[in-house]
């Protein structure tokens, strides 16, 4: 009866550490799902960049001029004034190749892919471009707009740009031309408002770039814009970069994961070597029970 007894304890106690083991490896398997993915997704970016930075040089500066004539006519589009129309399909005509990437060093965004437009392929592969806005080259009476998601799933895409703060840097390489603007304000934009695309106007003699993402997150009921203002690629290497994602929601679930794991390990720990000393007092008091015997019977015979 009292082995039965004994045997049933062991069941469950073997029953509690698979269970609690089993929530340790999930938990190590999630705290690493995230960064497993960000390399794989990493890597998908890089050969992408590099197949863009091969085909560059076959477009050439007719390409740029095209580019140009279709800002200048966004600019008057903007104004209400008449202009020449030029399709995005007279500069590139396979819409799913990436026209450039972003990279902002603050939050550890590098090479994300830029595709042209703002739909759902588009949005899904990586970041877009705003229709109503100047492409990506920079230049006088420019303000790109840029676009990409947050709270996805399986990458992290404009989710941590609510995070950057004015003086902060990011880089915008596109058709072979590399720009950089320096942040210098955020607005939150209510989309149902009519004039909500007037976030995006082009401001007169200004060469500016704006980052777009839905807000609050999971709600996205509103559009977050961060402003950058052109500044030279030298001046902008020489900025110091702050890195602005420590208490992101990202950092906070790894970090909060890792303490339960940690908490969780320590308790299975403590509560082994618990149970050892438990099933050892009994053998210990067998054995002073047999040595009482063995000096019973010693005095006996004396």
């Amino acid at each position: 009866m009292a082995k039965k007894k004994v045997d049933k304890k062991k069941r469950k106690k073997r029953i509690i550490y698979t269970f609690f083991s089993s929530v340790i490896l999930l938990g190590v398997l999630l705290l690493l799902a995230p960064i497993f993915f960000d390399m794989i997704d990493l890597a998908k970016r890089k050969d992408m960049v590099a197949d863009y930075e091969q085909k560059v040089p076959e477009k050439g500066n007719a390409t740029i001029e095209l580019i140009k004539k279709y800002n200048k006519m966004i600019y008057q589009q903007q104004k209400g004034e008449a202009a020449e129309e030029v399709k995005i399909t007279d500069i590139q005509s396979d819409l799913k190749t990436p026209i450039g990437f972003v990279n902002i060093p603050s939050i550890h965004l590098i090479n994300m892919v830029i595709h042209f437009g703002d739909s759902d392929w588009v949005l899904n592969h990586g970041i877009g471009t705003l229709p109503f806005t100047t492409l990506p080259i920079g230049g006088k009476n420019t303000l790109s707009g840029v676009t990409g998601h947050s709270g996805l799933a399986n990458q992290i895409l404009f989710d941590n740009i609510r995070y950057l703060k004015n003086g902060d840097v990011f880089y915008l390489n596109a058709f072979g031309k590399e720009t950089a603007y320096k942040v210098y304000d955020k607005k939150v934009v209510d989309p149902k408002d009519k004039d909500a695309v007037k976030a995006f106007y082009i401001q007169q003699d200004k060469d500016l770039a704006a980052l777009m993402t839905c807000t609050p997150l999971f709600i996205n009921s509103h559009r977050l814009v961060v402003y950058g203002k052109r500044i030279p690629l030298k001046a902008a290497k020489e900025v110091k970069t702050v890195h602005r994602t420590v208490w992101s929601l990202d950092t906070i679930w790894i970090a909060t994961l890792l303490i339960f794991l940690l908490l969780l390990l320590l308790w299975l720990i403590y509560r082994y070597f618990r149970d050892r000393r438990k099933e050892k007092q009994p053998e210990d008091e067998l054995e002073d029970s047999e040595h009482t015997d063995e000096a019973n019977d010693v005095k006996a015979d004396d």
